[in-house]
């Protein structure tokens, strides 16, 4: 395939490679309120510089606003737009929470691109910093956060109310595997049209090189097994209690936490109206059951250590129902049990095996590891460097309730040593699925399997991105992990059903638009005086007086 590059005004010479559906994407994505869905490292963020660049192009006195939801992820975007975009560093802006005195750059009439976390802009709007009126693009990078009351919904309200001609460019890998989240995104967004692709597609094949995805399953050891057979023992106890009362009816439900977290609810309620005796007494054994149900899914997908270290987290804990069940005789046998289990969990031995194989045929590669928990990424690393793998921690700046915890600064630290090559492996927790510019990663292993389509996508578009990739899964049979990896699987296959349902309803969103539309080839007539890239704002007033009327149409800088 011949190589070829973008050719635009706004466009640095031989930056962005030309793939045509990032074209034909950003070309839609102009005419209206777009939601953007591909696969992890098929180019959103290349799209979205399209976009930005055609805009900042058609509009010179308007300005861009681009939001990515971690300090990281706005430092990546940054140091993109400066290698690809023709703006100088005083054009553009990169702002996070710890950034002083950021009223300077939303005033500075100088910066045309800003770049910021949410959070961030949302806060600067509520302090009347920010003149939406002024963007003529805003950008929103992993946007399935979308909900309710996440800051780009509020953002994004606002956005359409100020600004008399808004285009919002939402951007995802994983926009959710149920309709209703998605019909979600489109509302709060104000999504006029959804474009997507797949790996599938006759446009997107050539680009791909291809994901190899297989699965390891492993047995539970003797001693697991005994351990696990205590836990189904205590849960079967307590639900013949609860039986017993004749109060609550379980016939006919199957014994999950989903099930039995929906009739905790139901007598939540009844107690909310009064209701006390056998209700009250019912719902501490359903938090009984419910946390023997969390043991029961330590032991079966990790290490007996992180049962053990949960375990005295219930002992040691006030809840009530954490009280009545560590004192009970059988919880006392289950420590003694498990204090006595000396076994590995087999998936850490299959993981350092397939990891020394691995590194051993590819001795320059990177390996992401992915792992539910931060206490299990912990004991990971632990085993890796005891093997002489080079791994490092990756966590968030808020996970669990001890340990080590990684300010944004420090993740930023991290993932320029791994692409360095200071080590070889890095364990993360689900801090590394979204958007970071991991070093291309020969293989992914998935310690356990996800329930969560979002993140199945999420994780394994973390390789294969421009030379073929590997993503191993660890499944214990038998256990809660085969269900995950079955329901991650079918979830993540649902999404562009679910999309082409989304598209089908998207008539209902109505975008309020006022005025002309902007005219093209000019400043738009609300923003800066006559166009210039550092002239004085005008006020609101005066931007309203300089609506233009025009029939010259779109020009297409993509041909």
């Amino acid at each position: 395939m011949e190589v070829q590059f973008i050719e635009h005004p706004m466009v640095r010479e031989r930056t962005l490679l030309r793939r045509e559906y990032q074209v034909r994407i950003a070309e839609a994505a102009l005419r209206g309120n777009t939601l953007v869905v591909l696969p992890t490292a098929l180019g959103k963020t290349v799209i979205a510089e399209l976009v930005v660049a055609e805009v900042l192009h058609r509009y010179p006195g308007c300005r861009a606003l681009v939001m990515a939801p971690t300090k990281p992820l706005v430092l990546q975007h940054t140091s993109s737009v400066l290698a690809h975009l023709r703006l100088e560093r005083r054009e553009v802006a990169a702002l996070t929470g710890d950034v002083p005195d950021r009223e300077r750059y939303w005033l500075d009439p100088s910066v045309r691109l800003v770049l910021a976390t949410p959070q961030t802009v949302w806060n600067d709007i509520s302090r009347g910093l920010v003149n939406l009126e002024e963007f003529a693009v805003v950008v929103m990078d992993e946007c399935h956060r979308s909900r309710e009351r996440y800051a780009y919904t509020r953002i994004a309200n606002e956005y359409v109310k100020a600004c008399p001609w808004p285009l919002i460019l939402a951007l995802t890998a994983s926009p959710g595997s149920d309709p209703e989240r998605v019909k979600e995104l489109v509302r709060n967004l104000w999504i006029e049209r959804i474009e997507w692709r797949t790996e599938e597609d006759e446009d997107v094949k050539a680009y791909v090189p291809g994901t190899d995805v297989s699965w390891v399953t492993v047995s539970l050891p003797e001693q697991y097994e005994r351990i696990r057979s205590k836990i189904k023992e205590m849960i079967e106890s307590r639900l013949e209690r609860l039986r017993s009362t004749g109060y609550v009816a379980l016939e006919g439900i199957e014994f999950n936490r989903r099930s039995l977290l929906a009739v905790m609810e139901r007598l939540k309620a009844e107690l909310g109206s009064g209701a006390r005796g056998l209700v009250a007494h019912s719902l501490v054994v359903l938090s009984e059951v419910l946390s023997l149900f969390y043991a029961l899914e330590l032991v079966e997908s990790q290490h007996a250590s992180l049962l053990l270290r949960y375990l005295d987290e219930v002992r040691r804990s006030r809840r009530r129902s954490h009280r009545v069940l560590s004192s009970s005789p059988d919880f006392r046998e289950l420590v003694e049990l498990v204090k006595g289990c000396e076994a590995e969990h087999p998936k850490v031995e299959v993981l350092l095996r397939v990891l020394s194989e691995h590194l051993s045929s590819n001795p320059g590669d990177r390996v992401l590891v992915f792992a539910n928990l931060r206490s299990t990424a912990e004991l990971l690393v632990e085993r890796m460097s005891s093997r002489g793998i080079r791994a490092h921690l990756f966590v968030g700046k808020a996970e669990g309730k001890s340990g080590p915890r990684m300010t944004q600064d420090e993740q930023v630290r991290i993932l320029k040593e791994f692409r360095a090559g200071k080590f070889s492996v890095l364990v993360a927790t689900s801090i590394g699925e979204e958007g970071l510019d991991v070093p291309e990663c020969g293989l992914v292993v998935f310690y356990e399997p996800t329930v969560s389509g979002i993140r199945y996508i999420q994780r394994r578009g973390r390789t294969g991105r421009r030379l073929p990739g590997r993503v191993v899964i660890l499944v214990t049979k038998g256990t809660i992990d085969e269900y995950y990896f079955r329901e991650g699987y079918r979830r993540a296959r649902r999404v562009e059903r679910v999309l082409k349902l989304a598209s089908r309803d998207l008539p209902g969103v109505l975008v309020p638009r006022r005025g002309p539309e902007p005219v093209v080839g000019h400043p738009w007539p609300w923003t800066n005086v006559g166009g210039s890239r550092s002239g004085k704002a005008a006020s609101i007033e005066e931007r309203k007086l300089r609506f233009r009327t025009s029939t010259v149409g779109p020009t297409n800088y993509f041909p």
